[in-house]
């Protein structure tokens, strides 16, 4: 885009604020340059002939707005100050430079989605004190219920959620302490509310998981029976499942994992392949990175590779 003069001015769709500055020749030292030592700084090359300028430059206000401080937008109109697009070597607008500590670390050229450009600017925004406060809270959730305390663990997910009700890791790490409080209609309305663009989070799939375990526990049977059927026929691998059901779901997840894994090695297709579907379940349940699911992993893949 060729860069030509105009007298008019800059416009704006979103209020301007502290973090939002108009900057010229004479002020850029001081709003770029020295800003950038406290605070990430977003040049913003722009000029009112600008088509994609019209919808960009409010949507960055938007974002640094949202940051709260933690970002700082200095918008420079091309035609206005000339100096500054000739020092940048500034070919087309909308262009973007991120100065950090005083020098530009980063930048683009064209207009971007607010998902991407929120990825992008990050990398750059230290975590707020509230941002801080809840991930500490969600630590300390995650391990109270690890721990095996699922109510002290629901009052700091629901704590969490009071702090900001769409909290997603909040949401399925509520449901996954109804699931241990064997509350499974509060987990399970609490998992429906989840939207489906979250559906691959993590914890959402583990909590979802978990559920799935807990509804078939509650339909399979007696433990010791289980037991003597199967000491009677260690190919009654109906009992087996049931069994690996009940076992998972009360703590004992390895003997649930190897009951599954004895059936595989024996019977690898039996009830088609249903054995082999729960024990990856079962992973999803205890998360990608639990030690258990991942030895289980190696055995799963030493039975069907061998």
């Amino acid at each position: 885009m060729t860069l030509t003069a105009t007298s008019e001015p800059i416009s704006s769709d979103s209020a301007s604020s502290s973090f939002v500055q108009e900057v010229t020749a004479a002020t850029f030292m001081q709003e770029v340059i020295e800003a950038s030592l406290h605070v990430p700084v977003l040049a913003y090359f722009t000029a009112p002939w600008c088509g994609p300028c019209k919808q960009f430059g409010p949507l960055l206000e938007k974002v640094v707005n949202d940051a709260k401080g933690r970002l700082k937008l200095a918008k420079i109109d091309v035609d206005k100050e000339p100096q500054i697009a000739q020092q940048f070597r500034i070919q087309s607008v909308p262009m973007v430079y991120i100065f950090v500590q005083g020098q530009p670390a980063d930048g683009f050229s064209g207009a971007m989605p607010e998902g991407q450009l929120k990825q992008l600017l990050a990398q750059f925004i230290t975590a707020s004190p509230e941002e801080e406060d809840a991930k500490a809270i969600l630590a300390g959730a995650i391990e109270l219920l690890a721990a095996g305390d699922a109510e002290q663990a629901a009052e700091c997910y629901q704590a969490l959620l009071h702090m900001d009700k769409d909290n997603v890791d909040a949401t399925a790490g509520l449901a996954s302490c109804y699931i241990a409080l064997k509350q499974t209609d509060k987990a399970q309305a609490l998992l429906n509310s989840i939207p489906e663009d979250k559906a691959n989070n993590e914890a959402v799939i583990t909590a979802k998981a978990a559920l799935s375990l807990a509804l078939s526990a509650a339909e399979s049977g007696d433990t010791n029976e289980l037991r003597g059927k199967i000491k009677n026929n260690p190919e009654d691998y109906a009992s087996r499942f049931a069994l690996s059901n009940l076992l998972f779901a009360s703590g004992k997840q390895e003997e649930a994992i190897e009951e599954l894994l004895t059936i595989i090695a024996k019977e690898k297709d039996w009830n088609e392949g249903a054995a082999r579907k729960q024990l990856l379940t079962i992973f999803e349940a205890l998360g990608f990175s639990n030690p258990l699911a991942q030895a289980g992993r190696r055995k799963l893949s030493a039975i069907l590779f061998k």
